[in-house]
């Protein structure tokens, strides 16, 4: 049996959401990526330069695992600059990534400049032979999203409450997609 990594990086929550959700799912070890830059601005104009940054997650702990799962949000369609210094120390340590992004776009937006698929298609071009399985989990899936209760301010947040059928459905392709192996996470 493989042993697997999940790696997030989580602003609001939602990445450690459906982290954790794979956690429990894969009954594998999580691991929260701290970067040493904690400003979201700076970390934002890094990623805007495709500059990676130091992060807590070391080369050595990559290399005790056979593949990693790396989760994280989509922050203006970039590939985000601690995501990005994981997956050059995947690649250099020739792990297979599978990698999940939240994001607050709309699915109608998902091919978008700021859609997820920007993000997912940068990570395929860095990632490139390593490339395992990929997914992509909406806000605006929420059971009993209204875009008008969110703002700029105010986050939609994931909840067992709230991580409905269709975001179900994705976590089990993604799941089933990595283990190659038919079940339904709840």
């Amino acid at each position: 049996m493989k042993k697997y990594l999940i790696l997030y990086y989580s602003k609001t929550g939602n990445c450690k959401f459906v982290a954790e959700k794979l956690s429990r799912e894969f009954s594998c070890d999580i691991e929260m990526i701290k970067p040493g830059i904690n400003n979201t601005g700076i970390l934002f104009l890094l990623s805007l330069m495709n500059i990676s940054v130091p992060v807590n997650t070391s080369a050595s702990t990559i290399g005790k695992y056979d593949e990693i799962i790396l989760i994280g949000p989509v922050w203006g369609g970039l590939l985000i600059a601690p995501l990005k210094s994981i997956l050059k120390m995947c690649i250099r340590q020739t792990k297979v990534i599978h990698f999940a992004v939240t994001c607050e776009s709309k699915e109608s937006d998902k091919n978008g400049k700021y859609g997820y698929n920007t993000v997912l298609n940068k990570f395929k071009e860095v990632a490139d032979k390593m490339i395992g399985a990929t997914a992509a989990f909406s806000t605006s899936l929420i059971t009993g999203y209204n875009e008008k209760d969110y703002s700029i301010k105010v986050k939609p947040k994931f909840t067992n409450a709230n991580f409905g059928e269709e975001l179900l459905k994705r976590l089990n392709i993604f799941r089933q997609s990595i283990t190659g192996i038919n079940s339904d996470v709840e």
